[in-house]
């Protein structure tokens, strides 16, 4: 049954880190740049437009597009005598993969993958009781003017049913309706439509409350001699632990995109599944037929045998550097990400190092176990 095609669901995440690190090398940083067109003259003054360069990183949060805002500020900038350009260029419009459920949205498992996407493409909500018949307390994170809240809730009026926290997700709406009965804090998260104009949003309130005036905002393509001000960037072996420990998609699909991505061209969901569909062609050699669509398992035309993923493995240990990396990030029997919970006794407990991959109907995992003779 080796050869038998299955869902592999996230276990294609090891094949997807395979990928990256035959790709891009485990030096590779997902970067996202500002950059001008022009220069600063003596009365801090940016003549030309200011830029942010999307490059794809899935660990983008509202600190970093901070740090972004607050070099600008500590250049000595004070004002864009131009527009605030946001380039997405380095990926196609399509957010999601192919064969991805529709109907999974809001769900903060499945974002709207951009090369501008912060805070991992959702928000979280935090919901605690009023006083008896008053609306309940909500908090948000990150805090902007992109989404609404539209609180119907009551705290302690059992008549209203239970509590339900909902994004209008059929019409691409972002209020975030939320109803019911409140009785004890709540915490959630929904993602958003659409994480690069949330992203664009985000930074140019940022910019607003730093005082950085700007003349006014669009989306276009940086040119090549553009100057770099300032970057912020995470590492991939970072992404591909939170990818493999946590399970993250976000941060595989964003792998896989990268490792896709060729020249000036837009990469897309398709071109990077062609892509790890032939570097594994040409790794492994004669191999049944199966069928790659995306780089987290989510979609439901991921079909792949078991006996891929054992060639796959042993390809990993047989290059110790490649397998310290992985072995290193895959989640613990026992002890930590997502097989924190299972096999916590016995010989499996700290033993088998592998990654989980639930879908329905399925329960997929791929990984290694060392033996209680150390094999």
């Amino acid at each position: 049954r080796e050869n038998v095609l299955n869902r592999p669901a996230s276990t294609m995440k090891v094949l997807t880190s395979y990928t990256a690190l035959k790709s891009l090398g485990r030096n590779y940083n997902f970067e996202t740049q500002l950059k001008t067109d022009a220069q600063t003259d003596t009365a801090g003054i940016l003549s030309g437009n200011l830029y942010l360069v999307g490059g794809l990183d899935p660990q983008l949060m509202e600190g970093d597009l901070w740090k972004l805002v607050t070099d600008l500020k500590e250049s000595g900038i004070k004002r864009i005598d131009g527009d605030i350009i946001a380039d997405v260029s380095i990926m196609d419009s399509i957010y999601w993969g192919s064969g991805w459920a529709w109907d999974d949205t809001p769900s903060s498992f499945q974002p709207y993958i951009s090369p501008l996407t912060v805070h991992g493409g959702y928000i979280g909500i935090y919901i605690a009781p009023g006083t008896r018949g008053a609306a309940p307390k909500v908090q948000t994170f990150p805090v902007s003017n992109y989404y609404t809240i539209d609180n119907q809730a009551r705290t302690g009026v059992s008549s209203l049913g239970p509590l339900s926290i909902k994004r209008e997700w059929l019409n691409n709406s972002n209020t975030i309706v939320i109803r019911g009965n409140c009785t004890k804090s709540t915490s959630t998260e929904q993602n958003i439509y659409d994480s690069d104009d949330f992203t664009f949003c985000l930074f140019r309130e940022y910019l607003d409350q730093s005082g950085i005036e700007y003349n006014g905002y669009g989306w276009g393509q940086c040119p090549s001699q553009a100057t770099t001000l300032t970057s912020v960037s995470h590492t991939l072996c970072g992404v591909m632990k939170e990818a493999l420990k946590e399970s993250v998609n976000l941060d595989a699909e964003a792998m896989l995109l990268q490792s896709a991505h060729r020249g000036n061209s837009a990469v897309s969901f398709s071109e990077a599944a062609k892509y790890m569909d032939k570097l594994l062609r040409r790794d492994i050699g004669e191999c049944n037929g199966f069928n790659i669509a995306d780089g987290s398992g989510l979609s439901m035309y991921d079909y792949v045998p078991a006996s891929l993923f054992v060639n796959v493995l042993r390809l990993i240990y047989k290059d110790r550097e490649m397998y310290d990396i992985i072995y290193g990030c895959l989640p613990i029997a026992g002890h930590d990400g997502t097989l924190k919970g299972r096999m916590e006794t016995g010989p499996t407990a700290g033993n088998i190092h592998a990654k989980t991959g639930p879908i329905t109907r399925s329960c997929t995992l791929a990984g290694y176990d060392r033996s209680s003779e150390g094999r």
